[in-house]
């Protein structure tokens, strides 16, 4: 059995089929665990889903800031058919979609591998244990029957640059730092609104780029949701993935293995189906575009 990590997918799904096949992917024996925005910018997000739902336990999914913005869409109930998620919203397996992603974890632990996956990073501060409950109080939520009303906040929600206390502001905290991390300060400062292409300030650096991080032993982290910043194959401690598919880069899928073993298998380079398509250029966009 092989665990392969492949990055955001973002409704690519010729690019993901390309990079399974060169691996020979087989659903009865391997695992597929990704980063998380699945949908959304690409052509194919329809047929990622119901791909994804297909192979069932073969597929493990945390949830990225895009696949949140499709259950915000499903919760309002209406969405421009220009969109490149309409196709997801009237198909007839909708609902079924919708409910089987939004069952999807925001972070993932094997303890065997010694491997965690979440879509975008953690809090310095964080053990992986706090991390995991910060997760499981946001997957209950979206669990449950008030699912809507919660996606809806938290597509309204102006995150603060600190940690709240308890409630739900510590909740939308939490699924910020899961599915949007990027800049932040050794102290927890999160710079929500900074350009992609680097910090706004000497103390900002990458989640995952201080000496002291609180989750760092207790298991190395494969992420995605960076385009600009492109893989992260040069740290001990992570595994970045987001090869800006979408954007003209390249899919990448990794092999997993025990005690941080990784090693990149396959890549297939991406049309281009948003502009802008070189890394330099993707680097002008706002945070929130990406």
């Amino acid at each position: 059995m092989a665990v392969y990590a492949v990055g955001d997918i973002q409704g690519c799904f010729g690019e993901l089929k390309s990079v399974l096949r060169k691996v020979h992917f087989d659903p009865e024996s391997d695992v597929l665990w990704c980063v998380g925005d699945l949908v959304n910018r690409g052509p194919e997000s329809l047929e990622t889903l119901r791909f994804l739902k297909s192979i069932g336990d073969a597929c493990i999914c945390v949830l990225g800031n895009h696949d949140l913005h499709l259950l915000a869409l499903a919760a309002k109930g209406s969405v421009d058919p220009s969109d490149s998620l309409a196709q997801v919203l009237q198909a007839p397996d909708c609902d079924a979609l919708i409910d089987w992603l939004r069952h999807r974890p925001l972070l993932h632990h094997d303890t065997q591998l010694g491997w965690a996956m979440v879509h975008a990073g953690l809090h310095p501060d964080w053990t992986l244990k706090k991390a995991k409950r910060r997760a499981a109080s946001i997957e209950e939520m979206l669990r449950g029957s008030d699912w809507k009303n919660f996606v809806l906040k938290l597509q309204k929600f102006e995150t603060p640059e600190r940690e709240p206390g308890k409630g739900k502001g510590r909740k939308y905290f939490s699924a910020a730092v899961l599915t949007r991390s990027r800049y932040c300060t050794s102290e927890g400062l999160f710079n929500w609104k900074s350009k992609v292409g680097g910090p706004t300030s000497q103390r900002e650096r990458p989640w995952f780029a201080f000496d002291r991080i609180a989750w760092r032993r207790d298991a190395r982290i494969v992420f995605g949701h960076w385009a600009a910043r492109g893989l992260v194959l040069d740290q001990m401690h992570v595994l970045g993935l987001d090869s800006g598919c979408v954007w003209g880069g390249s899919m990448t899928l990794a092999e997993l293995g025990r005690r941080g073993y990784c090693r990149v298998v396959a890549m297939h380079m991406c049309k281009g189906y948003h502009k802008p398509v070189h890394a330099g250029q993707i680097r002008g966009l706002d945070a929130q575009e990406l």
